[in-house]
């Protein structure tokens, strides 16, 4: 059986369950159990199914049962559980991805527990500081116990990653570690990434447990790890019904403030990923190509022309530079972007990107071990540049993966640049230790700033591995953390509320700022600005008639908001009241004590849109005279003339519009003036030149010709003449 089939038998029990068809599921299970040949699962099928008819039996004689729904619910998680050990027993069989095949390598290979690991890891840990090998790190003794550690670690990830289910062996002895102080936060980190990897495979109690767990015990580098893990874990399973003792367990924690502001500050940083991919595109197709434009200008004008050698990057910096950066648009987004990193946004993903090609990334493990000196691939890299990686390794710039890909590539540079870099790097590390120490944070602001750097890494993965299509890529949802009933409750007061929402709001994640608004609304006195902003959610997902409902309230609230009155106005054009939304722009006018130039253009095309043309062109003319540089209002001024058949006047404004950057309509309306001036031979040509312009067929130009057909009659055209021009078209393109 095929991966997808095995999905799609799987997705259509699913449906079942979800939609309450349990008998149809059970029979769906059953054949696919029987498929399989798993018939300790058929037999636990058929357990389950006998318990439902004997519920079912209850209800139907009318027999009060007040622990129903609870057994309901018990019946629904197992048949969830059940199925789960189908899809895996099948694809352990089948499945060529990274997953099972490292499952198949384990269940063949690999002997040991997670208990057995880890005390085997314990050992290696002893020995490392009781002989002193921790003296001497380059030493063979020190060296090889290094690697045994490595290769430990790997494996322990390997099985937590596909461990299922974890057994209460695994569980008290995981727990243990969270609870030790003789483990290194690089390790518990370690393990919370497997357990959460494993937990996107399969649900399983036991692992949301423990991430509990490493929350409840951990410092504030561990708690703020475990809190992601089991905001993106909760989320994933949202949808699910959560065994009891992981609800009991989240019961707890609401109790606890502490908990209450690591979660949203959690939420905050899932959703701020989610600016990760249009900040890598501004730099790749904005930033960088422009900085690359303008260096031979800035190496010709700002070199030494005695010295052609000299480095550019040795020069004192040159204030005529900030000028061309100015002048070219890349300052502006350059503080942008520096905005969004002081803000945590991920800068550096499009930097280090093409730097995670390296051997060691292909092994997933090395995507979640937290950076550290000790690491045999950091061990390795020149004495000489030692000073800067051991800088590396506490600054709080960067994450852990691009750390790894940092020196990685220190590795490969030749021995005879290293003095250069050496000497280039020297001259950093000042200013990074400045850095590091200027950003020694604790409490709150330390537990976020983990949370940041520890989401880039996740974010990295899954956008980077080389197989990342075969993982469940949480990033491509809302990770909406207000929608996962177990945690709902948290974000239930409008200060978090609030704070979620202006975060979607201002990062334009329009939609998802509204469902955020209404709860505040629905907790909360009427308020202007609450209602400016529903309105404008609803404005920027086109839904004109709740946003100008939404206006209406903030207006009622204040009557002297500009801005609410210009976006009514809109709302009412949009929705094709063009003499309501006047009567705003009109008011905005009085409160402005004057016409500014987009009041008018607002005017103008309010009137042409009531047909009224003389009244239009009179505000365009303004347009055209307080905007004479520009071409804002020719267009529409152009076709009042030509609607109130004064075409010469109309001709001349075609002109000057077809002579720079002319688009297909004004192609169009010229062929119309043609026509209307009797130059039939010109109009044709302009006709034909409006159907290349957009590379569009006959049809299409045929469909452009009979929305005009109101115009045709206004400049005293036959509007039966339309079937004949593209006639007269179709005949001179054979």
């Amino acid at each position: 059986m095929k991966n997808q089939d095995i999905y799609s038998k799987k997705n259509n029990i699913l449906s079942a369950i979800n939609s309450g068809r349990l008998a149809i599921a059970f029979k769906k299970m059953r054949s696919f159990s029987e498929q399989q040949m798993t018939w300790e699962i058929t037999d636990e099928i058929g357990r389950l199914e006998e318990s439902y008819r004997y519920m079912l039996d209850y209800a139907m004689r009318g027999i009060a049962d007040p622990s129903r729904q609870k057994v309901y619910a018990g019946i629904v998680a197992s048949m969830n559980r059940l199925l789960d050990k189908l899809e895996r027993h099948a694809l352990t069989n089948e499945s060529p991805t990274l997953y099972y095949n490292t499952l198949r390598y384990i269940n063949q290979s690999l002997k040991d527990s997670v208990t057995s690991l880890i005390r085997k890891y314990d050992t290696l840990n002893n020995d490392y500081w009781n002989t002193g090998a921790h003296l001497m790190p380059d030493c063979p003794q020190s060296m090889e116990n290094r690697r045994k550690r490595e290769t430990l670690e790997r494996d322990l990830f390997n099985l937590l990653w596909t461990a299922m289910p974890l057994t209460n062996e695994d569980y008290e002895s995981l727990s243990a570690v969270f609870k030790s102080d003789r483990y290194y936060n690089r390790f518990k980190q370690f393990i919370i990434s497997a357990l959460l990897l494993g937990a996107l495979e399969y649900y399983d109690p036991r692992r949301i447990l423990l991430l509990i767990d490493a929350y409840e015990a951990g410092d504030d580098n561990i708690a703020p790890v475990a809190v992601i893990a089991l905001a993106v874990t909760l989320y994933m399973y949202r949808d699910r019904t959560l065994d009891p003792q992981v609800i009991a367990r989240l019961k707890l924690l609401s109790d606890n403030m502490t908990w209450h502001n690591d979660l949203r500050d959690a939420f905050l940083e899932l959703v701020r990923a989610r600016d990760t991919e249009r900040i890598t595109r501004t730099m790749q197709e904005e930033v960088v190509p422009e900085m690359m434009k303008l260096r031979p200008e800035i190496t010709k004008r700002f070199t030494n022309p005695d010295n052609p050698n000299t480095d550019i990057t040795d020069l004192d910096i040159n204030p005529e530079w900030q000028e061309m950066l100015e002048k070219s648009g890349i300052a502006e987004k350059m503080k942008k972007l520096f905005e969004i990193q002081l803000e945590g946004g991920d800068v550096f993903m499009s930097t280090f990107a093409h730097l995670k090609s390296f051997p060691f990334f292909n092994d997933i493990s090395n995507w979640f071990m937290p950076f550290h000196t000790e690491r045999s691939e950091v061990a390795l890299v020149p004495e000489e540049l030692g000073d800067m990686v051991r800088v590396l390794e506490n600054t709080p710039i960067f994450c852990n993966s691009d750390k790894y890909s940092f020196v990685l590539s220190l590795r490969n540079i030749p021995a005879s640049q290293r003095e250069m870099l050496k000497t280039q790097l020297n001259s950093q590390v000042d200013g990074l230790l400045e850095i590091q120490n200027s950003s020694i944070e604790t409490g709150a602001k330390k537990r976020a700033s983990v949370m940041n750097r520890y989401v880039q890494d996740l974010y990295r993965f899954f956008k980077l591995f080389r197989r990342k299509s075969e993982f469940k890529d949480p990033f491509i949802l809302d990770l909406n953390l207000v929608t996962v009933p177990a945690i709902s409750k948290e974000f239930n007061d409008i200060e978090s509320l609030q704070t979620i929402a202006e975060f979607y709001f201002k990062h334009q994640y329009y939609a998802d700022a509204l469902s955020l608004f209404k709860a505040i609304e629905s907790l909360s006195y009427p308020d202007i600005q609450l209602f400016e902003k529903m309105g404008y959610c609803y404005e920027r997902d086109n839904d004109y008639t709740q946003a100008l409902k939404y206006y209406e309230q903030a207006e009622l609230l204040s009557a002297d908001s500009l801005w609410t009155l210009r976006h009514i106005a809109l709302c009412h054009r949009m929705l094709g009241n063009p003499k309501e939304a006047l009567s705003y722009y009109k008011r905005i006018v009085e409160k402005e004590n004057g016409e500014s130039i987009a009041t008018a253009m607002s005017i103008g095309n309010c009137y042409l849109e009531m047909g009224q043309f003389a009244k239009a062109a009179k505000y365009y003319y303004k347009v055209n005279y307080l905007d004479e540089k520009s071409q804002r209002g020719r267009r529409q001024l152009a076709w009042c003339l030509m609607m109130q058949r004064e075409f010469e006047k109309a001709r001349k404004l075609y002109d000057e519009l077809l002579s720079s950057n002319p688009t297909a309509d004004d192609y169009l309306n010229m062929g119309h003036l043609s026509l209307a001036m009797a130059d039939d031979n010109n109009a044709l040509n302009y006709y034909k030149l409006c159907i290349a312009q957009n590379g569009s067929t006959l049809d299409d130009f045929a469909e452009k010709l009979n929305n005009d057909v109101e115009a045709f009659s206004y400049m005293g055209l036959d509007p039966d003449i339309i079937p004949l021009i593209v006639d007269a078209i179709s005949y001179t393109e054979r």
